[in-house]
């Protein structure tokens, strides 16, 4: 996977798993904060997600 597809990825389970508008607000935060990661740490955060 491409880092736009784990980011996405990542973001959008968060998203599904909170759905009050304050996290919403956050989330463009976080996916600034997971695009300054590197791909392995973004394969290793999305196993936590994915299972």
């Amino acid at each position: 996977m491409d880092k736009e597809h784990l980011i996405d990825l990542i973001s959008n389970s968060l998203l599904y798993e909170s759905k009050d508008s304050n996290s919403k607000n956050n989330l463009s935060e976080f996916k600034d904060y997971l695009m300054r990661l590197n791909l392995e740490q973004l394969r290793t955060m999305s196993k936590e997600f994915i299972l």
